[in-house]
């Protein structure tokens, strides 16, 4: 097929009524008919977040939309975007480099919409934990009216869409505003308020969507929402637990990297960064500087130090 990776299989066609079509995108009153789906399509029924942005993102965007995309995957949030480059790129790879899931949004038919410089990602999202979707039939080229649908889609199967770069006619903006039409979180990474490319964004922010500084304000923002599909067991599943007692285990010795922690407990290292963020999350650990992690310090030793440091500062 023209421009498909070499991965390519049949898509499948999954139309409203079919139990296997997500309940999230359902919900939306423009759900398109039917979705084509290569890939696991399992993951578009669970919890996710969508990572959008400027194509000619600076260097800085590029950097926290692949930071964003790996801490998500990390935790194993669903990662979606537009398999676009710029931000959506970068999101995609973070996932990816983490093994995590995500789901690429086409604005036209897959063997047609996939940008030639991003071949190699779309074939690396094939043959990783992810999929590529849309309700375009192969073939179907790309058009500016199709962009529009495209970014509903990706609001519609998010709990929470970042929006971590945009100017002030983004494209990324469509997707955030019909994020909100349909009851989602939009969040928003704060830009320089002199740079042109962050003036959409920061007006979102004064609009009153919630800044993201880490990948932690995203999972706290979803620690409000239950959990859907496959995810919503997760948590007790056997072993879950067992893994994050003994990363708490390996920290009550002394402070340490995940690297070392992976390392030590011969665990992936996005098992190990998914538990050291459930366990920050229950107030059972603590990152300092250098992003070592530490259990926290019992409490009368916290009302302790902080009482001398109160009584210097007296």
């Amino acid at each position: 097929m023209n421009g498909a990776p070499e991965v390519w299989t049949p898509a499948l066609e999954i139309p409203r009524p079919d139990p296997r079509y997500p309940e999230l995108l359902r919900a939306l009153e423009d759900a398109p008919d039917v979705v084509y789906v290569r890939g696991d399509e399992r993951l578009l029924g669970e919890t996710a977040v969508a990572v959008v942005g400027a194509r000619k993102a600076t260097g800085m965007g590029l950097e926290m939309g692949e930071r964003l995309g790996a801490g998500l995957a990390a935790a194993g949030v669903v990662v979606v975007s537009g398999c676009a480059i710029g931000i959506d790129a970068a999101a995609h790879r973070g996932a990816l480099e983490m093994g995590g899931p995500t789901v690429a949004v086409l604005a036209g038919g897959h063997d047609v919409a996939v940008p030639p410089s991003n071949r190699a990602l779309a074939t690396r999202i094939l043959r990783g934990r992810g999929c590529i979707t849309g309700e375009f039939p192969d073939g179907v080229p790309v058009a500016r009216w199709s962009f529009p649908r495209r970014n509903r889609i990706i609001a519609g199967l998010a709990r929470v869409v970042v929006v971590v770069e945009a100017a002030r006619h983004s494209g990324a903006l469509i997707t955030a505003r019909q994020a909100l039409a349909a009851g989602r979180e939009v969040m928003v990474v704060p830009g320089h308020p002199l740079q042109p490319e962050h003036a959409g964004s920061n007006e979102l922010l004064a609009d009153g969507a919630h800044p993201v500084l880490r990948v932690e304000d995203v999972l706290e923002e979803l620690e409000g929402l239950p959990r859907i599909g496959r995810d919503a067991s997760r948590a007790d599943r056997p072993g879950h637990g067992g893994v994050r007692a003994r990363v708490r285990a390996a920290l009550a010795k002394e402070p340490r990297l995940p690297e070392a922690l992976a390392l030590e407990l011969g665990l992936p290292i996005g098992a190990v960064l998914a538990s050291l963020t459930e366990l920050e999350l229950l107030g059972l650990a603590c990152a300092s500087p250098g992003q070592r992690y530490a259990l926290p310090p019992p409490p009368e030793k916290k009302a302790n130090r902080e009482g001398g440091a109160a009584k210097r500062g007296g």
